[in-house]
């Protein structure tokens, strides 16, 4: 079986390029599948590495148009003949469902139904939101009907497929673990952590308006938050109000977020939107409890009570109280973070990828629609 992942680039260190990598790693050291993975021209090297037996290929300069890219893309997978693409982010999520091209198609959809709503709903400094938001509704329209061309329409959590309407070709599969750690967090030193952008999505504002209010009386207590992004005034805004220069560090993204995350107590989780929440996994490897805002769509179908703390979305008391309550407790602390560590084990890629190995081969047996 040959299949092929589409997606812009694989520079960024995203979510979303972290998970492909994961992904096409464990699928290359499988028996009979061959991995291609396609993408517009780059001149620089994956921030996540890729597996030497997967095959790149890189589009030449004429498909940064949108038609040249539909030319490219035609001759290329005619030639290729995979049996399943994967439209994973970028131009092709709307041309492949256009172009006549041998096997299935896949869309493999990285984020929430309403994450464009969400976001301008996040903003805080946006003139006639109203008129965005609306815009936002229409282009997720779009996206509604160009998933439904697909032979298969591939979210994360079982929630979001609820948001989209159950159509009869979607389904979900949790993302896959990116790392394995053998060192694990004691939970006894007096840190939080985020990672993730800083933009209104991901809600670091959040995170930083709850602890302010804890700040002076938890002098010893620090949080580190590691990302880039447009909010960064905001956060150090936010800093700047409650005095805590001396206790928030705003920190460049991480390639090996393992070992800052071993060395905190509190991993933190306050996004307003989010399509899975890798990240939370990413902590309970290393042996965190989590805080996390019960935003759509992830959360709750990561974490239980034995593993972390999941408050209602947008509640920032809530989420206060939930950080105090860990801050005051390392008997709790260590108990949810020895207990996130045995659980993991369900979102290991021995776990998840089997699970899209059925899909192709379901697929692959379906007749054409």
């Amino acid at each position: 079986m040959t299949i092929a992942y589409l997606i812009d680039s694989l520079a960024p260190g995203g979510g979303t390029e972290r998970v492909l990598a994961t992904k096409v790693n464990w699928l290359v050291e499988q028996p009979d599948i061959q991995v291609v993975v396609i993408t517009l021209s780059e001149a620089v090297q994956p921030f996540f590495p890729l597996s030497p037996k997967a095959t790149r290929i890189t589009l030449p300069d004429s498909a940064s148009s949108t038609t040249g890219y539909q030319a490219a893309l035609i001759k290329l997978l005619n030639e290729l003949r995979p049996d399943i693409s994967v439209a994973v982010a970028g131009k092709s999520v709307e041309t492949l469902p256009k172009i006549d091209i041998p096997g299935k198609k896949i869309l493999e959809f990285h984020y929430t139904k309403n994450f464009l709503v969400n976001f301008v709903r996040g903003l805080h400094r946006i003139r006639f939101r109203r008129l965005h938001i609306l815009k936002m509704e229409w282009l997720q329209w779009r996206l509604a009907r160009t998933a439904r061309k697909y032979d298969l329409f591939v979210g994360l959590t079982k929630k979001d497929v609820g948001l989209w309407g159950n159509p009869a070709n979607m389904t979900y599969v949790h993302n896959p673990l990116s790392f394995r750690s053998e060192r694990k967090s004691t939970c006894l030193s007096k840190k939080i952590i985020a990672v993730g952008s800083w933009t209104p999505a991901k809600g670091m504002d959040q995170l930083l308006e709850a602890f302010g209010m804890l700040a002076r009386k938890y002098p010893e207590w620090s949080v580190d938050l590691y990302g880039s992004g447009q909010e960064e005034y905001l956060l150090r805004n936010i800093i700047a109000k409650y005095g805590m220069e001396d206790q928030v560090t705003l920190n460049n993204p991480c390639k090996d977020i393992a070992e800052k995350l071993v060395e905190a107590s509190i991993y933190a989780f306050p996004s307003r939107s989010d399509g899975f929440g890798l990240v939370i996994t990413e902590a309970m490897e290393c042996g965190l409890p989590t805080v996390a805002m019960d935003c759509p769509c992830g959360p709750c179908e990561i974490l239980s009570p034995e593993t972390g703390i999941v408050v209602p979305d947008g509640d920032i008391a809530a989420f206060r109280a939930s950080l105090k309550r860990l801050m005051d407790n390392p008997e709790e602390r260590i108990s949810m973070g020895k207990a996130a560590a045995r659980d993991v084990a369900r979102f290991y890629p021995a776990s998840i990828m089997p699970k899209w190995l059925e899909l192709f081969s379901e697929l692959c047996r379906m007749p054409a629609r």
